[in-house]
């Protein structure tokens, strides 16, 4: 109602104003329509003749240039040859005079200011132009072309000024001009009557002094000014001259009856000459007639288009307050959706299913039913954006979500959390029999291969299960225990499901702990490194070592790396403490090698999050020479599954840590199911056999053959190979057997620290056995 009433008052204030200007217009129209008539006479004017001098500029100064492109006319006039300089252009003067009766003016004037021939007046020369001739004197002071009005000894032109130059050596000038009555002519089409032409007396001076035919050019007007002569065969300028007076040299405009009819006389465009001293203007005739009935015809249209106006509006108003609330409640409703929707998929944001959920839960209380919540997460999908880049993963994430949308009911809600994990809400739920069922078949709906820019995609999914009310009434618990569900199944190897159990929860309790305390170690400095030294098997000496790093906790003591090692590649914390261990090892070797010590290469396990890294390698260098470390004696570790994951922008890192000195090793080699192809491609120097392969020698006749493969191979390959993992003598004797004679393992000694590996190398006469 309210909305209405502000409608209405809208309406009528319109309609109010409205009336207001119509009365307004009956009352000033006639002054104000006249004035703009006037007014836009004068503009218009003043915008035809800047034009039409523009066109006599631009026209006769083509002229010019022409006549003088010949090179016989500057020559004649070097030569002050007037006779051959007459035969040369009087026929060219003829033609424009032909062309154009109006031309009054093509001159040649010397380099001092005097005239030196007058195609017109030929017999007349030698004038002194210097007081009375502005436009040659500064013409032949600058050498530049010149252009504008001046009076002359016959008359107003508009006059152009070249200046000519013969073998490079300035010769004079020469001037071409139109008289202003071309200017009246052209005036003269466009309007009902010829215009006058008003010169002030003081401006005439010149045409008077110097021209006995002054009086056949102007005429008396005023005690002030003259009018220059123009005849025209339709209507004379006596016609004008029979409705005004001296009144126009004082006023704008003024009124004039005369044979029962009104005129309009009113002056424009001061005309200005060369040295934009006014010398006069134009003075116009128009009937009266014609404005007063445009007028009234203005007068009445404005009349009917007003009132059709305050009619069109008073609607306008009502569509347009319509198609602005409208529009609103389309902008509210575009607003709400994208705070609730995922913009890259369409599904359900984290804050639409939140509401959803709690929804659920108070539906499932009030009707004692049960719901089921899935927490689906994409196995390694970080390795694809990795890969192949952001854009390349949406598209990946657009496909997963279009196949989990065709597998469930409409009364089902499926949501994206963000990144890859999804949830799906399933109400009204009968059996977990029937969770299982959909599980499996989301599990191997999304392990079908999916197409994408020419490269074939696989992707497995893990899958958290929670149930309402069995595992918990409270909405963010359920959340967290489907999450909790999906890490454990992650955990027993991906591309599973895992309903909720009170274990996962203390689980998940410790992963956090533990996450807080690594980042607690790394700012306390709590952890070590220790040294397992590498040892030529023939001859017992010790060619290098492997730093391993070690957490010693404050509470719990020296924990080992398998138990923080995997949670710190996942949360990215294995960048910090790998850049740990390699400033204490390097500092640690490089004393070493200060003290006479031997230690030998020193072997770095590198994480690729590592590698991928932008100032990865400008730190490796800061690093090695912060410590006084050498290139050659280090050796970086990376595990062939870690290269696989990325083959191609692996080998292009590795080949700059290659070009700098440092050998790489690969490490636990044979089970990464490596391509052949790419590692030959590998900027490599070693491999080292994994300590599975070397466990069941000489025994297991599997290993074995593994064993022999991969020593074969890196001697193919031309690369050195080590064995880890030995810890028996059997072990080391085949190994040097075939072919493997360096050894890395407990046979020789464990994981030490630093003060036991010092002792160790101080003690140059010992040698392992």
């Amino acid at each position: 109602m309210q909305y209405g009433k502000k409608i209405i008052l809208t309406i009528l204030a319109i309609q109010t104003i409205s009336f207001m200007i119509l009365m307004y217009l009956g009352h000033y129209q006639y002054v104000t329509v006249l004035d703009m008539t006037i007014s836009k006479k004068e503009r218009d004017t003043a915008q035809l003749i800047n034009t039409i001098f523009d066109q006599i500029k631009e026209e006769y100064g083509g002229y010019g240039r022409g006549i003088l492109s010949n090179p016989k006319v500057a020559e004649a006039f070097a030569k002050r040859d007037r006779k051959e300089l007459l035969n040369l252009t009087m026929p060219i003067y003829k033609e424009l005079v032909q062309h154009n009766k109006f031309l009054s003016v093509m001159h040649f004037h010397t380099v001092d200011n005097h005239s030196f021939l007058r195609l017109h007046k030929p017999e007349i020369f030698g004038d002194d132009l210097e007081s009375i001739r502005p436009i040659i004197v500064k013409t032949n002071s600058s050498r530049m072309e010149q252009f504008g009005l001046e009076v002359g000894k016959y008359g107003v032109s508009y006059r152009v000024v070249f200046p000519v130059f013969h073998n490079g050596e300035y010769v004079g000038a020469f001037e071409l001009g139109v008289d202003v009555k071309y200017i009246i002519s052209k005036l003269a089409i466009l309007n009902e009557y010829v215009p006058l032409f008003l010169i002030s007396k003081d401006a005439a001076v010149p045409i008077f002094k110097y021209s006995k035919d002054a009086d056949d050019y102007l005429a008396k007007f005023s005690d002030d000014y003259l009018i220059v002569k123009y005849k025209s065969s339709a209507k004379d300028e006596e016609t004008v001259l029979d409705v005004i007076d001296e009144r126009i040299t004082g006023e704008d405009n003024y009124f004039r009856k005369q044979n029962k009819k009104e005129y309009l006389v009113f002056k424009s465009f001061i005309l200005k000459d060369y040295n934009e001293k006014p010398i006069g203007y134009f003075v116009f005739k128009n009937e009266m007639d014609y404005y007063k009935n445009t007028i009234m015809f203005i007068r009445w249209f404005s009349i009917i288009t007003s009132i059709l106006i305050i009619v069109a509006i008073a609607l306008l108003v009502n569509v347009l307050i319509k198609n602005y609330t409208d529009r609103l409640n389309e902008q509210k409703e575009i607003l709400d959706f994208q705070a609730h929707h995922d913009a890259l998929t369409g599904l359900p944001n984290r804050i639409l299913f939140s509401d959803r959920l709690e929804q659920a839960v108070a539906k499932a209380k009030r009707q004692k039913t049960e719901f089921a919540l899935l927490f689906i997460d994409l196995d390694r999908f970080k390795q694809i954006n990795d890969s192949f880049g952001h854009m390349f993963g949406d598209k990946v994430l657009k496909i997963i979500s279009k196949r989990l949308q065709g597998m469930v009911r409409k009364e089902d809600s499926l949501s994206r959390l963000g990144g890859d994990e999804f949830i799906l809400l399933i109400e009204d739920l009968k059996q977990e029999l029937d969770i299982s069922a959909l599980a499996k078949k989301i599990i191997l709906v999304l392990s079908e291969p999916m197409i994408i820019e020419s490269n074939t995609i696989y992707i497995t999914t893990s899958i958290g299960i929670s149930i309402f009310p069995k595992d918990d009434t409270d909405a963010s618990n359920l959340l967290k225990y489907a999450d909790a569900a999906m890490y454990k199944a992650k955990e027993e190897g991906k591309n599973n499901f895992q309903y909720y159990s009170a274990e996962m929860t203390e689980l998940a309790l410790k992963r956090v702990i533990m996450e807080a305390s690594l980042r607690r170690a790394l700012e306390n400095e709590e952890f070590v490194v220790y040294y397992q030294p590498q040892v030529n098997g023939k001859t017992g000496e010790i060619v290098g070592m492997e730093a391993l790093v070690r957490w010693k906790h404050p509470t719990e003591g020296l924990i080992y790396p398998g138990s923080f090692i995997p949670l710190a590649q996942e949360t990215g914390l294995i960048i910090a403490i790998d850049r740990f261990v390699m400033k204490m090892a390097m500092k640690q070797v490089a004393q070493w090698y200060s003290k006479g010590l031997n230690p030998g290469v020193l072997a770095l396990n590198l994480a690729m999050k590592q590698l991928g890294q932008d100032d990865f390698l400008e730190m490796l260098v800061a690093t090695m020479k912060e410590s006084g470390f050498k290139p050659e004696w280090l050796e970086l570790e990376v595990t062939e599954g870690e290269i696989m994951k990325n083959p191609k922008n692996a080998i292009e890192v590795l080949k700059k840590i290659s070009d700098m000195g440092i050998e790489l090793a690969v490490d636990d080699f044979g089970t990464g199911y490596s391509s052949l192809s790419y590692l030959k491609r590998l900027p490599i120097d070693k491999l080292k056999i994994d300590k599975s392969f070397v466990d069941g020698v000489p025994n297991d006749e599997e290993d074995v053959s593994i064993a022999r493969a991969i020593i074969a191979l890196a001697y193919s390959l031309k690369l050195s190979v080590i064995a880890e993992g030995v810890e028996s003598r059997e072990q080391k004797e085949f190994l040097i057997k075939n072919g493997c004679s360096h050894i890395q393992g407990y046979y020789y000694s464990k994981p030490i620290p630093s003060d036991e590996m010092e002792n160790m190398l101080n003690n140059r006469d010992a040698k392992f056995n």
